[in-house]
């Protein structure tokens, strides 16, 4: 079953962020979630605007919608020639793909913190390709709960809308300056 894609708004301000979001579309591929042609092309077009080189990169950047059955292959080619394909983590323990899983949760986290993610939509993520998919970890319970408290009727009833949000970002951010991966009790 092929995942949607994740619901975020690009942040590419350099060359390094775009580089970045290159790696976490071909992560997401992996573990075989949906990536579009035309998120590929966008991505490739951002880094070219941010002076990422690669030789294969304005040749992704400049698809037009005709042309965006050749995202794929090209796209491939971008990781190549980046050094990101040989860089990507191989499936080599009992949790499909973990390796990658935990770099995406990683990124979704950071999402959610910049704000380049809403925290729901982001926690929903982080609890199905994350924390479902990596064998339920325990520290990252805490925010699946305070997901499913963003979704929960009887919480929103007594709640602004903001308050399980901020939980969600809250602990977002006390995941990310911890060990990584993450393990064990909060």
């Amino acid at each position: 079953m092929i995942k949607a894609t994740t619901p975020h708004d690009p942040y590419a301000t350099t060359a390094q962020e775009a580089v970045e979001h290159l790696r976490m579309l071909a992560l997401e591929r992996l573990i075989g979630r949906q990536v579009y042609e035309d998120q590929l092309v966008q991505a490739g077009l951002t880094a070219k605007a941010l002076d990422v080189e690669a030789p294969s990169l304005p040749l992704l950047a400049g698809l037009s919608h005709g042309e965006y059955e050749q995202a794929s292959a090209l796209f491939e080619q971008v990781l190549t020639e980046l050094g990101i394909a040989s860089s990507l983590p191989i499936d080599d323990t009992d949790i499909p793909w973990e390796s990658a899983r935990w770099e995406l949760v990683r990124w979704w986290l950071r999402l959610i913190v910049t704000g380049g993610m809403a925290p729901a939509a982001g926690g929903g993520v982080i609890a199905s390709d994350g924390w479902g998919m990596l064998a339920r970890p325990r520290a990252l319970r805490p925010l699946v709960d305070l997901v499913n408290d963003c979704n929960d009727w009887e919480t929103r009833q007594h709640h602004t809308p903001e308050e399980p949000a901020r939980a969600v970002v809250a602990e977002a951010e006390r995941l990310l300056v911890g060990p990584w991966p993450p393990h064990g009790p909060r």
